[in-house]
């Protein structure tokens, strides 16, 4: 199933990738902050690190916002950029300093090792990251502001404080992988899991058919797939979707998605831009599929998608690779779609590509949309207004347009920040473009000028 975070990724910024779950035993890693779970869909040998660099760079995770992460091949966590919410995972550069606004310059989350995966999300300069540890705990920092940290339950739901340091989230079994959505998060855990301490669900019904989905933050468009419609829900809990053999994906603001082992994507939540009836160009929501309910709990799948291997949301759209291309659907405010015009698509529409390369990856801000083809080439599309597609301009493109300064054939991952985008090289190095206002680059420092050339991220 699907949120995102689904990125990496993923649920939640994500894409798909090889299974991450499993503790690296060489120098070659996988990428992508969304690595599927075991089985199902497969991803060539293309998405690897080859570890060139000190340090390597496994995985980026980051969906809108201003603010990024990387995991490391020593299994910890650096984070750049806003820190309004402690979304770096820290308060301060040290115990001298004072408070920490943002960060120019990669920082270790403080306490956080034996990370197998990661997921961020944010909004503007809000955020928040999530990491997967190689023992199946989630651990959470940053914003709250919809549930997001699945917080125990004697503690507030929701709240708009920072949250610098990592906390387990509650109510959980194992997992094998969390996705940060718009306003929501998500986590499956693995065939047979067992429940890991008395927060966690001892009667979750986890069986050998497949795991479980267990989800937590806002839940007013039934997102969360609980089948009721109570606005949030701090603590995880399982949802009552009935899945077998699932990969996770992406979420909106207000929907979920999931991407089934066999290729098919699921859809369920806000209905608004899907009503015939009721379509406005104020509806938020990105079914993918015609429905007659404004909120639509239903786990169904979207018409004309077929063998599909990533999906990627923003608030209020998303994409998806389908039988090597690109689809998008939802808003289209700013070009995202790659439609060539503002117009909405309630339903997806295959993204016109000026190649004819198989597309294998694909990423989104809440304004930009990224796609990495199998050779390893990324097109970008959307808003432009400080270079962050890489075109060496600032215009606003609704069409596809090649980002022609990155290597050929290096690429082997791309996330997108709200103003900014990074690309993780093949040798384990990162280069960031666009705004560089909250750092978010990794440059090592932050300022007000618009980067249209991909830059090294300074470790």
């Amino acid at each position: 199933m699907c949120v995102g975070a689904c990125s990496a990724d993923d649920v939640i910024g994500a894409t798909l990738a090889p299974d991450a779950s499993v503790e690296p035993t060489s120098d070659v890693f996988d990428g992508g902050d969304a690595a599927p779970v075991d089985g199902g869909v497969d991803l060539d040998a293309l998405d690897r690190v080859e570890c060139g660099v000190t340090p390597c760079v496994t995985a980026l995770a980051a969906r809108g916002g201003a603010h990024i992460c990387a995991l490391l091949s020593d299994q910890t966590v650096r984070c750049w950029g806003a820190n309004t919410d402690g979304q770096l995972g820290r308060e301060s550069f040290d115990d001298a300093s004072g408070a920490l606004s943002s960060s120019g310059r990669p920082l270790p989350v403080v306490g956080l090792d034996k990370v197998t995966q990661i997921s961020a999300t944010g909004r503007e300069r809000t955020g928040t990251s999530c990491a997967r540890r190689e023992d199946g705990a989630v651990m959470c920092w940053g914003g709250n502001r919809h549930g997001e940290l699945g917080l125990s339950a004697d503690r507030p739901a929701v709240d708009a404080n920072p949250h610098p340091t990592p906390s387990a989230v509650q109510g959980l079994v194992p997992v094998r992988r969390v996705d940060l959505g718009g306003s929501f998060a998500c986590a499956t855990s693995p065939p047979d899991a067992v429940s890991a301490g008395e927060s966690s669900f001892a009667d979750s019904g986890v069986n050998a058919g497949g795991g479980r989905m267990y989800c937590w933050g806002w839940n007013d468009a039934l997102q969360l797939g609980r089948g009721e419609l109570q606005q949030k829900h701090g603590v995880a809990g399982e949802t009552a979707l009935d899945f077998r053999r699932v990969l996770i994906g992406a979420g909106t603001l207000r929907n979920g998605f999931a991407i089934r082992d066999n290729g098919e994507l699921l859809s369920w939540g806000g209905a608004l831009l899907s009503r015939s009836d009721s379509v406005t160009s104020t509806a938020l929501d990105a079914l993918g599929r015609s429905s007659s309910f404004d909120v639509d709990g239903r786990p169904l799948s979207i018409p004309r998608l077929y063998d599909v291997r990533r999906i990627s949301a923003g608030d209020t759209f998303a994409c998806a690779v389908s039988a090597g291309s690109a689809y998008c659907w939802g808003r289209s405010e700013v070009g995202a779609l790659g439609n060539g015009t503002s117009q909405d698509e309630p339903v997806p529409f295959a993204v016109p590509l000026s190649t004819s390369e198989r597309i294998v990856d694909i990423a989104t801000s809440n304004a930009t949309t990224c796609a990495r083809t199998i050779d390893r080439n990324v097109y970008c599309w959307g808003d432009n207004t400080k270079g962050q597609l890489g075109d060496g301009t600032a215009l606003r493109q609704f069409y596809p347009l090649q980002v022609s300064a990155l290597s050929r054939g290096e690429v082997v991952q791309i996330v997108a920040m709200d103003a900014a985008t990074c690309a993780l090289l093949r040798e384990g190095s990162v280069l960031c473009w666009g705004s560089n206002i909250d750092g978010q680059l990794g440059l090592g420092g932050a300022d007000d000028q618009p980067h249209y050339v991909p830059q090294p991220v300074v470790f």
